[in-house]
């Protein structure tokens, strides 16, 4: 009798991790459809100063300032990283955003004329650290 309540209750640990990681994943990702926006705010921002959003030097491709105010923009507060741009259209082509485990992978589809693109949310987890104090 002990064998069907064991497992329940690992059925219902599973089915509340994936329910607490996609609630995550449903918030970051929301996040980073706000930072998409705020991008494009922060370019034209940039163009009226008369200075490119995109850096491509740069570790976090964007002018230096740009990440901050995009974060004071959508209050998120996770690694931005633009990793292409589209001058005709003002729009980010792809862009990564980390917060946490997760990671949201931006990329627009067609032209970027559209404000179409594809979203991918990934999920890590830290499975083992294996430490060898050699000579000890």
């Amino acid at each position: 009798m002990l064998l069907p309540g064991v497992i329940l209750l690992i059925v219902l640990a599973i089915f509340f991790c994936w329910c607490r990681i996609d609630s995550q994943a449903h918030h970051v990702m929301q996040e980073a459809r706000d930072i998409r926006v705020a991008m494009r705010l922060t370019a034209l921002e940039s163009a009226a100063a008369g200075k490119a959003l995109y850096a491509p030097e740069r570790s976090d491709g964007m002018i230096e300032g740009a990440a901050q105010k995009i974060r004071e923009l959508t209050y998120a507060d996770g690694k931005i990283m633009l990793t292409g741009w589209d001058d005709m259209n003002g729009l980010p082509r792809s862009f990564t955003y980390r917060k946490g485990s997760f990671m949201v992978e931006y990329k627009a589809l067609g032209d970027g004329s559209s404000t179409d693109g594809q979203w991918d949310i990934y999920y890590e987890f830290h499975v083992l650290t294996y430490t060898t104090a050699w000579g000890e």
